[in-house]
Parts: C-alpha cells; sequence; structure tokens
C-alpha cells in the first residue's frame, strides 16, 4: 500500500482562494493560472491512468471539481 499524504499550511489555501476571489477584477494576457495542484494529488491522478501534463485545463479543473478539490482552483473565471 502507498500512502500518498502532503501537509499543506493555511497560508497556502487562504493565498489560493485571495487569488481566486481577485481574479474576477482581473484582465488576463496569454497566460492565467488556473490551479496549484499539491504534488499528491497529482500522483494519485497519474496512479489513476490521468496524464496531467498533457491534459487540457478544463480537463484539470474538472478532476478538482469532481474530487471537490476547488480550494486548489487560483480563477473564479470560466476556463
Amino acid at each position: 500500500m502507498i500512502l500518498r499524504k502532503q501537509e499543506l499550511s493555511d497560508d497556502f489555501l487562504a493565498a489560493l482562494r485571495d487569488e481566486r476571489l481577485a481574479s474576477k477584477n482581473v484582465r488576463e494576457r496569454e497566460y492565467m493560472k488556473v490551479a496549484s495542484i499539491p504534488a499528491a494529488v497529482f500522483d494519485l491522478w497519474c496512479a489513476q491512468g490521468y496524464d496531467p501534463w498533457n491534459m487540457e485545463a478544463r480537463e484539470i479543473v474538472a478532476l478538482l471539481r469532481r474530487d471537490n478539490l476547488e480550494a486548489f482552483l487560483a480563477t473564479s473565471k470560466e476556463i
């Protein structure tokens, strides 16, 4: 059995929450930060057969929502 665990600070989650709330007032240019995915989540997705390196942003957002991990989203904009 492989245990996938990662400690996340409250500051990390609070910073993402603040980014998400502020994102509505920011005009995006070429690049937009969509999410910050912890390594433990990334590894779990790989173990489940997903390839996050080659997924579209909207697919990653859908996986986060499916797994109730919206706290890792950095924007509230539709992707």
